[in-house]
């Protein structure tokens, strides 16, 4: 068995698979090191997909959605748990989600949300008011709903800690700086082409995530996007305090997401979303480093931490995201080949689905009739994108609106006609 990616779906899927099958002889490459991708570079939150329900009952059903949501939060505890029973000591805090209004054009964002999730067994949220919100995630906000069960965590820690355990406890072998070239399908055998030799496997799993863009059957099936992240240097405790409670996760409920949370060391990481914008398959490439211009994230940080307004970034960086048409992941087979499967589509929310991923691309690669292999997330995304350059022409345009109502709603203002028009043409959903 082979797996290509070392981040978090590629090494929960190696674990699982050696779970499972202790004989299995698994091996995975990876193009850097495990983690130098989305896996390391994400904000370190770890939540479920309860928020998400909306998208997960259109896909799935009420009673099928209902035990996504479920199985998401024990990925949850999954996470936490994996990390106590092996020592990997990954900075997590368990202090919960808080899902926020900075506007009023956002207040009530999670309203579908709640009403569609009420009375359902594991639903995680509590109503703040907006005293409460404020004094949690920051003066600037004006309501929210809590979830507390979910956690931070420090992301890189995370990904070198599995790669330990996989590697010492589970045998399997990893190497690193060797990236797949091609696959090659030979006879019953599959083919992992690298720089440095070949991988003979009896099937092989793509856990690249945004750099599946690269194949463009599933390029049609997400727009490829970037956020953009920042660092401060560890602050006093006075001025920390100006982020919100230690360890808490915050988002704000606009379209091009805002998020932030303080580090165990003292810093705050703030990142916003939707600020690049991919063509073709270069995405994933081309939107991975430094923040090419930190106006927008310098705008939003100063504006919802006000107390930190003008603090330094000790570093930036941008990372592609891939958002899929329903804002939900999905795993299958490649198309063509009868031994390679994929897995991607995390949508900004891969730290907990990820272990979900990790059970059922290893349900899929054995064979196994089970609840993963048979679930939702194994159908791709319905809906329709126009084909290059259109798409990445008139996503520019698009993202552009967006930011402009965004910035009239954070005013006071009204949009334009125009703005809001063009700003509702994105085909991609959060929740």
């Amino acid at each position: 068995m082979c797996i290509v990616g070392g981040g978090y779906t590629g090494l929960w899927t190696a674990l699982e698979l050696k779970i499972r099958r202790p004989d299995l002889d698994v091996c995975l490459v990876e193009a850097g090191v495990c983690g130098s991708g989305a896996s390391g570079t994400n904000a370190g939150m770890l939540m479920n997909l309860w928020p998400k329900f909306p998208s997960l009952e259109a896909l799935a059903g009420r009673t099928e959605a209902t035990w996504l949501a479920q199985q998401s939060s024990n990925a949850v505890e999954d996470v936490i748990g994996f990390c106590r029973d092996h020592g990997i000591e990954a900075h997590i805090e368990r202090r919960g989600w808080l899902w926020a209004s900075s506007s009023p054009a956002q207040d009530g964002a999670w309203t579908e949300s709640l009403n569609l999730v009420e009375g359902l067994d594991g639903t995680p949220f509590r109503v703040l008011d907006g005293d409460t919100a404020r004094a949690l995630g920051s003066t600037a906000l004006r309501g929210g709903v809590l979830d507390p069960t979910s956690a931070t965590l420090q992301p890189a820690l995370l990904v070198r800690g599995l790669r330990r355990v996989a590697v010492e406890r589970y045998g399997v072998r990893i190497y690193e700086h060797t990236p797949m070239r091609a696959t090659e399908e030979r006879g019953n055998r599959t083919h992992v082409v690298t720089p440095h030799g070949r991988v003979e496997a009896g099937a092989v799993v793509l856990a690249i995530n945004a750099w599946m863009s690269a194949f463009a059957h599933v390029r049609r099936t997400m727009v490829m996007s970037a956020s953009d992240n920042a660092i401060t240097r560890p602050l006093p405790a006075e001025l920390l305090a100006g982020a919100g409670d230690p360890g808490l996760g915050v988002s704000d409920s606009t379209r091009m997401l805002n998020y932030w949370r303080t580090t165990r060391d003292g810093r705050v990481v703030f990142g916003k979303g939707g600020v690049g914008l991919g063509f073709r398959q270069h995405g994933a490439r081309s939107m991975f480093g430094p923040v090419r211009r930190d106006a927008i994230i310098r705008r939003e940080f100063d504006r919802l931490l006000p107390a930190l307004a003008g603090e330094d970034f000790a570093a930036t960086w941008r990372a592609p995201v891939e958002y899929t048409l329903t804002s939900l992941p999905y795993f299958r087979q490649l198309p063509g080949r009868s031994r390679v499967w994929f897995g991607t589509g995390y949508s900004g929310d891969g730290v907990g689905p990820s272990r979900m991923g990790g059970r059922i691309l290893a349900s899929l690669v054995l064979g196994e009739d089970d609840e993963w292999s048979n679930c939702a997330f194994t159908q791709p995304p319905r809906g329709w994108l126009p084909p290059e350059p259109f798409r990445f022409l008139g996503g520019q345009v698009v993202k552009h609106a967006m930011i402009s109502k965004e910035r009239a709603e954070n005013d006071g203002r009204t949009p334009g006609s125009v703005v809001g028009a063009l700003s509702r043409l994105d085909p991609t959903t959060w929740v």
